[in-house]
């Protein structure tokens, strides 16, 4: 038996689902505050951290949640920089971030990706 939006399991499983993507709406929120995180590592480096490029903004444009994963995709871009940013997330148990992976692709009429 399939179920239904109505029944209680279906209820719960909709309020996670929808938690993990408000997480990954507030990690967008945080980088355009300027907060280093796991959406902004591809600019800050993951062994020797180092500050934001100034004027980074995160525009999401999608977020799909699914059982322990969130997809996101939005645009980042800097002064004379844009890029599109595909990042998967996946969840622990407790809602902590376990993983997270990037694929960030330059605009083609913008400069060169960040190193990492």
């Amino acid at each position: 038996m399939t179920p239904m939006l109505n029944e209680p399991l279906s209820g719960a499983l909709h309020e996670l689902l929808a938690a993990r993507r408000e997480l990954a709406l507030a990690l967008v929120a945080a980088g355009n505050r300027g907060e280093s995180n796991h959406l902004t590592r591809p600019w800050t480096g993951t062994t020797t951290p180092q500050a934001l490029p100034e004027g980074l903004r995160l525009t999401a444009h999608s977020v799909i949640a699914d059982h322990d994963a969130v997809a996101l995709r939005a645009t980042a871009r800097t002064e004379g920089a844009a890029w599109s940013l595909i990042a998967e997330l996946r969840f622990d148990a407790a809602g902590r971030i376990e993983q997270c992976h990037h694929l960030l692709v330059p605009d083609s009429t913008a400069a060169a990706p960040p190193a990492r």
